[in-house]
């Protein structure tokens, strides 16, 4: 079982959703982050409890990388995809 959670490990932190499969899990969380809105958490993270418990991380996402992109005028960003 695959978990996302929006800052695991600190007072804010919440299970967002749960998926069987790693594509499942790592998909969501894409389209969550995509628009550099983090729903106010600092992190987004994919993991996973290994049988002894232990919390293994599969991909994380940081708020502070994807505002760079998204709010300091990054020259190559489109609205609109040209296909």
């Amino acid at each position: 079982m695959f978990k996302i959670y929006g800052d695991y490990g600190y007072t804010t932190e919440t299970l967002l959703e749960e998926f069987d499969t790693r594509s499942e899990a790592l998909r969501w969380a894409d389209r969550y982050v995509e628009s550099g809105d983090f729903g106010g958490y600092s992190t987004i993270e994919v993991a996973r409890f290994a049988e002894d418990g232990e919390y293994i991380v599969v991909m994380v996402y940081r708020a502070e990388d994807y505002e760079e992109d998204f709010y300091e005028g990054d020259d190559d960003f489109a609205l609109i995809d040209e296909f």
